[in-house]
């Protein structure tokens, strides 16, 4: 593993951990969130994709990585990237999921749950590819 790609599963494993811990904690503010995003229909869906495209494009670009445990962490990035795409180019797809998470914040509890999974395997990740 290159340091660089041993960076990008740090600033996964950070990142996942403290966005994951506020979906548990917090689901009703991000609800409320979404719900101003969706608010400013296809400025919202355009704010959405950006902020999911910086880390997605970072993965994308810093960890190409193909084998276990790593796919992970790059199949993670391909699906950010994914979600900016759809945000970007087709804002009105984009605006109906970001409705939905406005409308459920029960859903945010499971994101979180997930990206805490996340988190908890990039550390994994890195722990076994150490040294």
């Amino acid at each position: 593993m290159t340091g660089v790609e041993r960076a990008v599963e740090l600033f996964i494993a950070v990142s996942t951990l403290i966005v994951a811990v506020s979906h548990i904690l917090r689901p009703a503010d991000w609800a409320t969130l979404f719900r101003q995003l969706h608010e400013l229909r296809r400025t919202g869906a355009f704010i959405n994709g950006m902020i999911t495209l910086i880390p997605g494009a970072m993965i994308v670009a810093g960890h190409w990585v193909w084998s276990f445990p790593g796919i992970v962490v790059t199949l993670y990035g391909l699906l950010l990237v994914v979600k900016s795409a759809v945000c970007l180019l087709f804002p009105d797809v984009a605006l109906r999921s970001m409705r939905r998470g406005g409308d459920s914040p029960r859903g945010f509890i499971g994101a979180g749950v997930v990206l805490l999974c996340l988190s908890v395997w990039t550390c994994y990740s890195l722990w076994k590819t150490w040294g």
